[in-house]
């Protein structure tokens, strides 16, 4: 049980971070986003390295789009709340 655990937080972690890379690829103008792209595909490649199951595979690619979307959906309600009249 403690190695699924292990498993799970590890995949929620590099997601998170793929994610939220992505999320401010997005958002950055000009070349700092260069860094954050870059960022994310080592996430990415670290994370494949190190578990090469397919469900493990297309599980991060699922919660990292996930979290980038809920973050930019996130972005974008506080972005349109501070422009309102």
């Amino acid at each position: 049980m403690g190695e699924r655990l292990k498993k799970g937080l590890l995949l929620l972690v590099y997601s998170a971070g793929c994610g939220i890379f992505l999320f401010v690829f997005t958002i950055m103008k000009g070349m700092a986003n260069l860094v954050f792209s870059l960022l994310a595909i080592l996430i990415a490649i670290h994370y494949f390295k190190r578990f090469s199951s397919i469900r493990s595979r297309v599980a991060f690619i699922v919660t990292a789009l996930l979290i980038f979307f809920i973050s930019v959906f996130i972005y974008a309600v506080i972005t349109a709340s501070q422009t309102a009249p």
